[in-house]
C-alpha cells in the first residue's frame, strides 16, 4: 500500500509541474464500512463545472440501463463528456505535446455511489481521446471522465479533442453490475477474471486485488500496451 501511495504521489506532482490540458485527479481516501450505501448524483470538482455546464442535457447521461439506448459513435463535431477505462497510451511526437489515449468507455446513469465513484462495467466501445500532457503521469486503468468535441472517427472509433480531464487512480472507483446492454470491445473481456466466474462486479470498498481481477495488470497497458493506436 505505501508503494502505491508513493507512486500516486508522482503523478500528482507531474500533472502539477507539466500537464497543458487541465487535468484533475482524485486521491483515494480511507474508505470505511457503514452499515448502509447509498447513491447521491455526480457532483464536479470546481475546475470542472464549466466543461460540465457545456454538456447538452441529452448528453449527461451515457448509457442507462433504464433508459433509451445510447452510443458513442456517429458523433462527430458534437460536445461531449464521457468516462472510461485508459488501455493504452501513445506518447507525444517529438515536435509535440499531444498524446493519444485508448479509452474502453463505460457507460453512467447519472449517479454514483455517495462514498466512491462508481460506473457500470458495461460500456459502448473503445473512443481515443487526445490532449497535451505528460503520458508517464496518466495511470494505466485508471478512470478518466473526458470533456471536449469528437474531431472524428475511423473504423467505429470517435476520437475527442480534450478540453478538461478528470481521473480516478485504483481505490477511489469501483463498478457496478448494472448498466445498458454492452457493447464494449472484446479484446478487453480476457482480463476479467470475475466476468469468467460470473461472479459479482460490485465491490462497495475495492482493493487492489479487485482491480486485477476486472482490469488486467497494469504493467501491461499505458505506455506497454501492444498497437495502443
Amino acid at each position: 500500500m505505501r508503494k502505491h501511495t508513493f507512486l500516486l504521489s508522482i503523478f500528482f506532482l507531474s500533472f502539477a509541474t507539466w500537464a497543458q490540458t487541465p487535468v484533475d485527479i482524485d486521491r483515494p481516501k480511507q474508505l470505511e464500512r457503514p452499515n448502509t450505501l447509498g447513491s447521491c448524483d455526480y457532483t464536479p470538482v470546481e475546475r470542472e463545472k464549466p466543461f460540465l455546464h457545456r454538456i447538452p442535457e441529452q448528453e449527461r447521461v451515457t448509457g442507462s440501463a433504464f433508459g433509451p439506448p445510447f452510443t458513442i459513435q456517429g458523433k462527430k463535431d458534437k460536445y461531449v463528456s464521457w468516462f472510461g477505462i485508459v488501455r493504452g497510451i501513445s506518447p507525444a511526437a517529438p515536435d509535440g505535446k499531444a498524446i493519444n489515449l485508448l479509452v474502453e468507455q463505460k457507460y453512467f446513469d447519472g449517479l454514483t455511489d455517495c462514498h466512491i465513484m462508481l460506473v457500470p462495467f458495461a460500456g459502448s466501445g473503445d473512443f481515443r481521446a487526445t490532449l497535451e500532457a505528460d503520458p508517464q503521469s496518466i495511470p494505466a486503468l485508471s478512470l478518466v471522465k473526458v470533456y471536449g468535441r469528437v474531431v472524428d472517427e475511423t473504423d467505429g472509433i470517435p476520437r475527442i479533442a480534450v478540453e478538461y480531464m478528470r481521473v480516478w487512480p485504483w481505490l477511489s472507483f469501483t463498478f457496478s453490475d448494472l448498466g445498458a446492454e454492452d457493447h464494449s470491445n472484446p479484446r478487453w473481456a480476457q482480463y476479467c477474471q470475475i466476468c469468467t466466474r460470473k461472479g459479482k462486479i460490485y465491490d462497495p470498498w475495492p482493493l487492489e486485488p479487485y482491480y486485477r481481477q476486472i482490469l488486467g495488470n497494469p504493467d501491461d497497458f499505458g505506455l506497454h500496451l501492444a498497437d495502443p493506436k
